[in-house]
This record gives structure tokens, C-alpha cells and sequence, in this order.
């Protein structure tokens, strides 16, 4: 793998990842079009991407020298990954780039929810001064649900910490990572004594639209919901449903399942429209994992797994 190499990067990034990949031919082209990209992509040996584009199994045909795919990210769910390992051709990605970051914005959004921040700052705007009405919970007292015990939901476990409140986590692929910080339990015990469930896991066939009527169903009590992963992981017009009900008490969400908000269907913009005008939602523009601090760490953490595949 030390022989000369071709990396192709398709979308921005910092610029200690060029600088540290400066011994190999790097072409630069993050405005890149579908025809130049075909054209590039064919004699690269390397690609390095973020979000722009789904690597699937008809563009690894158009790359027959291709033997390296790195994400810019965390999740892998725009990449055949399947289908690139039949190929020979591995994939990375750089989830220690961006975990306090996302770690740090669910804190944010969970405090949001519970002292109402959003929803009486936009009512002193409308003239209301409603100090009452917007009385709200302290985390210490409350029991955060983790889902997904990666990255991310391990350091969430940790800020969360200074708040004092109990902390459990639940992980389909992974025991024995219970902690100081944290207490590992089953999905149904969980279920049981959350007050607050945060949602970090990859996009998979076990996490599609986990969160759907039936999880809200089996709760043991009215919960606030966090999503920071993927839009796909809940069912918007179940959570939707839980909202109404009274069994979410609020839902903060930093993704969605369409998130090019300019091209929705009818159906997705109900769900957006009713989501951004229910003053106990949050939502963000999938802005989790992306601060300054994370975009140099994103390209750093790329960088160096990068120089050590070559030089394996």
C-alpha cells in the first residue's frame, strides 16, 4: 500500500488534512460536478468525502483503481459499505472527530427542552412574559436513557456526570461497558425508568424507525426524546402521535429522515410544519457534529487513520 497514491476529496475541509496527505497527489475539488466526478473518480486510489454524494455500488464500478473510502463523519449510511468490502475496497470514517461535539449539543438541546428556553424566548418575543407557564425540570432529579453506547454515547455518559443524575445505557452490539459513568441495561429496563431517552446509533436494519409506536407504547412513563444520529432512526408521524398524547414531553431533533427541507413531500412537510410550530420541539439543522473544534479535529483523526493504512 506504500506505492504512489491518487486521494480524490470531494467536499471542504480543514486544511491540516491536505497538509498531512502533502507526500501523495491530492486533488482538491470539494465544488466537484457528476461529470468531473466520474472523470476523477476513475483514476483515484483514494476517496475522501462527507455527505455530497452516495458511494454506491454503480460509482465503486466507476472506480476501478479505488482501494480506500474515508468519511468526513461519523456515520457510514451513504456508502455501500457491503459492496465496497466485495471489492476490495475498505472504508473509514473519523466518529472521534465529532463525538463532544454531539455530545455537548445534546446536553444543550436536553436543558433546552427542560427549562422551556425555546419556547419562552420566542413568546418574550411575541410580548409574553409567561415566568409560570415555563417553570421548569432540573436534569439532577431525572434518569437519562442512552441508546447506542459508541462514541457519542460515551461521552454524553461522561458530561453528563457533573449534572448528578442517574445514567443508564443500552447497546445491541456491545456488554460488559458499564462504568463509573454509566449503568448497562437492557433495552426493556431502560424503557422502564428513562425520563429521558437520547438516541446514538448508526443507521442499520436493527435502527430504522426504532422509535415508532410501539417503543412510545412501552415506556414506562411520559419521556423527553433526543435524536442526534439519523433522521430514519424515528418515525415522525409517531413521534408526532407521542406528542399529542402527552407520552413525549418533548422532542429535540438535530436530524430528520428528508433533510433537503426544499424538496419534501406533502406529507414530510405536515410533519415539519407541525414539529416546527409544537413549541415543546426543537429542531436543528443536523449542526450536532459541526464546530470549528470538530472540523479541524474531523480532518486530523481522517489524516492520521489514513497515513497508517498506507503505510500497513
Amino acid at each position: 500500500m506504500s506505492r504512489a497514491h491518487r486521494i480524490l476529496i470531494i467536499d471542504d475541509c480543514h486544511p491540516v488534512l491536505q497538509d498531512a496527505l502533502s507526500a501523495y497527489k491530492v486533488v482538491y475539488m470539494p465544488t466537484i460536478t457528476e461529470a468531473e466526478l466520474e472523470v476523477e473518480l476513475a483514476k483515484a486510489t483514494i476517496l475522501i468525502m462527507r455527505s455530497k454524494l452516495r458511494i454506491t455500488k454503480e460509482w465503486i464500478d466507476r472506480a476501478p483503481l479505488l482501494e480506500l473510502v474515508g468519511r468526513l463523519g461519523s456515520g457510514m449510511d451513504n456508502i455501500d459499505v457491503a459492496y465496497a468490502a466485495q471489492r476490495g475496497v475498505k472504508c473509514i470514517n473519523a466518529p472521534e472527530g465529532n463525538s463532544n461535539a454531539v455530545a455537548e449539543q445534546t446536553i444543550g438541546m436536553m436543558i433546552g427542552m427542560l427549562a422551556h428556553i425555546s419556547r419562552s424566548s420566542r413568546q418574550v418575543r411575541n410580548g409574553v412574559w409567561d415566568r409560570k407557564g415555563n417553570q421548569g425540570k432540573e436534569l439532577k432529579n431525572l434518569c437519562v436513557g442512552i441508546i447506542g453506547y459508541g462514541n457519542v454515547g460515551s461521552a454524553l455518559a461522561k458530561l453528563l456526570q457533573v449534572f448528578g443524575c442517574k445514567v443508564m445505557a443500552y447497546d445491541k452490539f456491545k456488554v460488559g461497558f458499564g462504568n463509573e459513568f454509566v449503568e448497562e441495561v437492557s433495552l426493556e429496563e431502560l424503557k422502564s425508568q428513562a425520563d429521558i431517552v437520547s438516541l446514538h446509533v448508526p443507521l442499520n436494519e436493527f435502527s430504522h424507525e426504532m422509535i415508532n409506536q410501539s417503543f412510545i407504547n412501552e415506556m414506562g412513563k411520559s419521556f423527553y426524546l433526543l435524536n442526534l444520529s439519523r433522521g430514519s432512526v424515528v418515525k415522525i408521524l409517531d413521534i408526532i402521535f407521542g406528542l399529542k398524547e402527552g407520552k413525549i414531553l418533548g422532542a429535540s431533533l438535530d436530524v430528520l429522515p428528508n433533510e433537503n427541507i426544499l424538496n419534501l413531500s406533502a406529507e414530510e412537510q405536515n410533519e415539519l410544519n407541525y414539529l416546527s410550530e409544537n413549541e415543546d420541539v426543537i429542531v436543528t439543522p443536523h449542526v450536532g457534529g459541526l464546530t470549528a473544534d470538530s472540523y479541524k479535529l474531523l480532518a486530523e483523526v481522517l489524516a492520521e487513520k489514513i497515513n497508517n493504512w498506507i503505510k500497513k
